[in-house]
């Protein structure tokens, strides 16, 4: 009796396998498609025909002073100030509303130039795709994203410039640092499409919660599915032949299963883990970026008279808790095409190619990039300069700050707090890039490395052919599964 009872006790490992992979079987093929969709989407990226904005030189000796400028158009306040090179002769790029596109203005004579972001953009889309500006159809100018354009991208505003041509090619430019945000053309944008769906489950999107409940359920019971798979080959091992014999289905069930039993455990685990984590970084309060008026008024004519006589090829007013300064960077490359901008690729070092000049009346001591970084850094964490134990410039993605934040050149700001949080922080626009902490640190590794499969990195042909391969045998175990599970329904 006693041992009727312990047997009805027992967990019944083959029934709940075989129940429990019937509920994930779907969820396993859409991300096991998409996973393979994955690397053909990365090399149908459309490739830039430059990655970084052409050199120039900002002649200032005869100028006007932004001061003068600003004053021959009332403006008392403003967001945003940089001086570039348009058609090589210096411009006043002015925001004074971050929903609308910047003005320009000629330094010479102070005349608007019409329409001057757009052609800004127009000039870089055709710099970086090598098509002239006359296949352009189109200029959108975008403050928020959408569903061509997606967060991922991380910067805005940006212009989307569309050309003529069967591909409709469309460059998404960022004019405040003269860079590529992307690019995108009929076939990336549908095999990015097949990809959210399979992947992130788009058709969810409206109802986010339940997208979130739904996903973590499904990934948390193939999970089990692929444990209990695992155990139950244990436990039969010693007499699978006899088993199995006649029974071909089952012994490819058995082998495909244990073949791609290690990429499950890592490629489902490491899913779920991204998914709690992403959800749980949703929750934070988010930091915006200080969108404060700066008065004309706090600009200095002396200030700029040193400014105007040292080499630059862009300068950008910034802003921080210690005043106002201007940022001259010389002969520096722009930040490299971020979607391409892997580990390997790296930036010059701005502390060669850089230096802060005060630009307000009470005129400061100069100071260097880290210093206004870690004023702005302060600000943004709420926490006292002297929290902060290290420093650093970062000028390659890689490690926690992967290309997937893509801004460059930032500078790494460590606080003694909770869970070290490091605020990444582009200096030329005060932008938060990115804020992380150690647990942060330990998802992004393991998405990377055991989800992505960074390790293999050095070798992305073969790293591509055996995840698009783990990610065809995932999906043919979870086939022959339900497969099976009918047949063995029809019996009974």
């Amino acid at each position: 009796m006693a041992t009727v009872f312990l047997n009805k006790l027992r967990f019944n490992w083959s029934a709940w396998h075989r129940r429990l992979g019937l509920v994930t079987c779907l969820g396993v093929v859409l991300w096991g498609i998409s996973g393979m969709c994955h690397p053909i989407m990365s090399r149908l990226q459309p490739k830039p025909a430059e990655f970084s904005a052409p050199a120039a030189h900002l002649d200032l000796t005869s100028a006007m002073s932004p001061q003068q400028v600003l004053a021959c158009h009332q403006i008392t306040q403003f967001r945003r100030l940089n001086v570039v090179a348009v058609d090589s002769k210096a411009v006043y790029r002015v925001v004074t509303d971050s929903n609308a596109p910047a003005r320009y203005y000629a330094a010479a004579d102070c005349k608007e130039l019409a329409a001057g972001d757009e052609y800004y953009a127009r000039e870089f889309a055709s710099h970086f795709t090598g098509r002239p500006m006359s296949e352009i159809t189109s200029a959108h100018f975008l403050t928020q994203f959408d569903d061509e354009y997606l967060f991922v991208n991380r910067l805005l505003p940006v212009w989307r410039i569309e050309f003529a041509g069967p591909d409709h090619l469309r460059a998404y430019i960022d004019t405040d640092q003269a860079r590529l945000a992307t690019l995108i053309d009929g076939r990336r944008m549908a095999l990015g499409q097949i990809f959210r769906f399979g992947h992130n489950w788009a058709f969810l999107d409206g109802l986010p919660r339940l997208q979130l409940a739904v996903m973590a359920v499904v990934l948390g019971v193939a999970l089990f599915s692929a444990v209990s798979g695992l155990t139950l080959y244990v436990r039969r091992r010693r007499h699978s032949r006899e088993r199995l014999a006649g029974q071909p289905l089952r012994r490819w069930h058995r082998r495909v299963g244990l073949l791609v039993s290690l990429t499950t455990l890592t490629f489902v685990g490491s899913g779920l883990f991204h998914l709690v984590m992403s959800y749980s970084q949703q929750q934070e309060k988010p930091i915006h970026p200080s969108d404060a008026a700066i008065s004309a008024a706090s600009l200095d004519e002396r200030a700029w008279q040193h400014v105007a006589h040292h080499p630059a090829s862009r300068i950008d007013l910034v802003a921080s808790p210690a005043g106002v300064q201007w940022l001259l960077r010389h002969d520096m490359p722009q930040s490299k095409v971020a979607m391409l901008a892997h580990a390997e690729h790296a930036m010059p070092a701005m502390q060669s190619a850089a230096v802060l000049l005060p630009a307000g009346k009470e005129l400061v001591t100069p100071t260097d990039i880290l210093a206004l970084a870690k004023s702005q850094a302060s600000a943004y964490a709420g926490l006292p300069e002297a929290k902060i134990v290290d420093s650093e410039l970062v000028t390659r993605f890689g490690g926690e700050y992967g290309f997937i934040f893509k801004r460059l050149p930032v500078v790494k700001v460590v606080f003694d707090a909770p869970g070290h949080p490091r605020y990444y922080i582009e200096p030329a626009t005060g932008a938060l890039a990115a804020r992380l902490n150690d647990s942060d640190a330990v998802e992004g590794w393991t998405f990377a490395y055991v989800h992505k499969w960074a390790w293999l990195d050095a070798h992305k042909d073969l790293r591509d052919i055996l995840v698009m391969l783990f990610a065809l045998g995932n999906i043919v175990i979870a086939l022959l599964g339900v497969w099976l599970f009918a047949r063995m329904d029809t019996r009974h």
